[in-house]
């Protein structure tokens, strides 16, 4: 999937219940938009991307993402 636009704002630790769809999230060195999230019975979540595998975070989880 293409990005509809690039992200913008500066990083900014995220914790998995703060996130939302359509964020700019970085993971390994490049920026991915969040196009779904699941919970998970921890309190964690599932973050899926537009051509990228999901990517599971615990409850006290941390990722930066473009605010």
């Amino acid at each position: 999937m293409a990005p509809s636009h690039l992200p913008t704002g500066r990083l900014v630790p995220s914790t998995a219940l703060s996130l939302r769809v359509g964020d700019w999230v970085e993971l390994d060195g490049r920026s991915w938009q969040v196009t779904d999230l699941r919970y998970r019975c921890d309190g964690g979540r599932i973050v899926h991307f537009g051509g990228r595998p999901p990517h599971v975070m615990g409850p006290r989880a941390t990722i930066p993402v473009h605010r």
